[in-house]
């Protein structure tokens, strides 16, 4: 028979293997709930940006000075459709329907860099078949339009090495489409006005107020996996013995994986 002091001290044991556990589980559903909050900020001050900058007035890119601060501001553009080499950005979906989000490389005349102009969302039905291309007026136009930062969600999930146009990526990254490119390449990208509301960068965002939703979410699992710890705890002290416990256990990461579910929505949004 083991004596009662050495039970006890297994059960100490047990109870702070556990404690740490759901301490970490706990820690990082707060994390994502913080992470969520982060992004109702980002949305609020994308919309907040792009609504004051078709309020102001138009100014020449090109005309603007070195170091002048670009983003969120209201610009106008003379030059020409790199149409042949067009950036799609995968996993787009808009009412439900899969597919891309066009960027088309810009040439500035009198200037040598390359702006992304954003030319909508293209539907991808089938995977199978080959990759939508936008549509691009030829020859030298002006296009007035927004600066805003490159679409942040998604997983970089390591460079391309195909050096076929379309490319489809997963993240815009600048830095290796300018490597692409072989021309500067502004760090902003161009939202033109001319776009329908319907296939703006804005028709597919969550809003601001579904992010708040999924960090109560997150947060209220965290605050869940630490009552239930509790409880299950002080039962097992008072009953003294941890696999009274370990039933409970099981249940509780059942029952927060499948809550974890919905949420995963907001992760690529």
């Amino acid at each position: 028979m083991i004596p009662a002091a050495d039970s006890r001290r297994s059960l100490q044991r047990h109870l702070f293997g556990f404690a740490l556990l759901a301490l970490l589980v706990a820690a990082g559903l707060a994390q994502l709930g913080r992470w969520q909050l982060q992004r109702a900020h980002e949305k609020e001050a994308l919309l907040a940006g792009i609504e004051r900058a078709q309020s102001s007035a138009l100014v020449e890119l090109v005309s603007l000075p070195p170091g002048s601060e670009l983003r969120f501001r209201a610009v106008s553009v003379h030059g020409h459709f790199l149409g042949d080499r067009q950036v799609l950005l995968d996993n787009q979906l808009q009412q439900g329907r899969p597919g891309v989000r066009a960027y088309v490389p810009f040439q500035l005349a009198s200037d040598p860099r390359l702006v992304l102009v954003d030319r909508g969302w293209l539907a991808r039905p089938d995977r199978s078949q080959a990759l939508p291309v936008a549509a691009v007026p030829q020859g030298e136009v002006q296009l007035k339009g927004v600066l805003l930062d490159p679409p942040g969600a998604g997983m970089l999930l390591g460079r391309t090495q195909d050096s076929t146009w379309p490319v489809l990526l997963t993240r815009i990254d600048l830095a290796d489409l300018q490597s692409r490119l072989g021309l500067p390449l502004l760090d902003l990208v161009l939202e033109d006005l001319a776009t329908p509301r319907t296939e703006s960068i804005r028709a597919g965002m969550l809003p601001p107020e579904r992010h708040r939703g999924y960090a109560v979410q997150w947060f209220g699992l965290s605050l869940t996996i630490l009552i239930i710890y509790a409880v299950l705890a002080l039962r097992a002290s008072v009953e003294g013995g941890y696999w009274s416990i370990l039933p409970g256990l099981v249940i509780m990461g059942a029952g927060n994986g499948l809550a974890m579910t919905p949420s995963t929505e907001a992760i690529t949004a």
